[in-house]
């Protein structure tokens, strides 16, 4: 029992009042006194509840900012929390509790170590993670006397709010390694932008079918085509960019020819519609 309760007590054994009322307050004692977590019940993420404290603008800039890039991210929309990469127990609101595990990345048992980093990403991207087992990047990041950090998903995309490389901001990250003083295949940030800039024309062949396509007439030819390109990202993953370009060029040539057979089909529907107007303003 606390001091405070204590000193209640005795107090009663002199006060008619606390004599009658005594019986209720001891049985209370034991619940106003538990030493549970606050609101324990109630805790749903205990991460989000702290880690979102405005506070941490000033006292912690690094996590605020932290928290801030997830809940703008894809990973929130999709409910993937603090926990489901780094640990921890979201259901209790103790701090002590809620941070056990290996949670920082610097121990090598961290689920978010560099070289754990692919596996935990792999538990949603496993198909991604397939594909970059077998990439020269991945040998680099599991070598028995690797001390520095390898190429892993961060290194590309970010960790927390993560971004798809494109057009115009691949070169530039394959350059971090990829370079002249590296002489560490200084031709791929090149190849890499030239082949998404190819991917890019896949696209707009993409939106053109889809936009005036006939739904019906085209759902087998989408069907093939996204299997096509589910494939394709996997083997970007592998970073063999002989297999990408074999692949990237097969994809456009299908979506190019597709292409031309639904523009000539709307160009026809166009000219009935045109013959259709003249012949009925011709009627009145």
């Amino acid at each position: 029992m606390s001091g405070q309760w204590r000193s209640l007590h005795f107090a009663g054994a002199r006060a008619p009042f606390l004599r009658r009322t005594l019986p209720a307050l001891l049985f209370l004692c034991p619940l106003l006194a538990a030493p549970e977590s606050p609101a324990a019940s109630d805790v749903q993420d205990s991460c989000v509840d702290c880690h979102s404290d405005p506070d941490f603008l000033v006292t912690n800039r690094k996590l605020y900012d932290y928290f801030q890039k997830w809940t703008e991210s894809i990973h929130k929309q999709e409910d993937v929390t603090c926990t489901d990469c780094h640990g921890g127990d979201p259901g209790v609101a103790d701090k002590t509790r809620s941070h056990e595990g290996d949670l920082q990345a610097s121990k090598r048992s961290s689920a978010v170590n560099f070289r754990n980093v692919p596996q935990t990403c792999g538990e949603c991207h496993d198909e991604i993670y397939d594909g970059f087992r077998k990439s020269s990047h991945f040998e680099h990041v599991v070598a028995k006397k690797q001390e520095d950090q390898g190429p892993t998903c961060v290194t590309c995309h970010g960790s927390i709010n993560v971004s798809v490389l494109n057009v115009n901001s691949v070169e530039q990250t394959c350059s971090r390694c990829h370079n002249d003083e590296s002489e560490n295949h200084p031709d791929t940030p090149e190849k890499a932008r030239s082949l998404l800039n190819r991917f890019l024309s896949i696209h707009r062949y993409y939106r053109y079918i889809a936009v005036r396509g006939d739904p019906v007439e085209t759902r087998e030819f989408f069907e093939a085509v996204d299997a096509a390109i589910r494939d394709l990202s996997v083997t970007w993953h592998t970073f063999d960019l002989s297999e990408i370009e074999e692949k990237t060029a097969a994809i456009l040539d299908t979506v190019k020819q597709k292409r031309g057979e639904v523009a000539r089909a709307y160009k026809m529907k166009r000219q009935e519609r045109d013959e259709q107007r003249k012949a009925g303003a011709a009627k009145e």
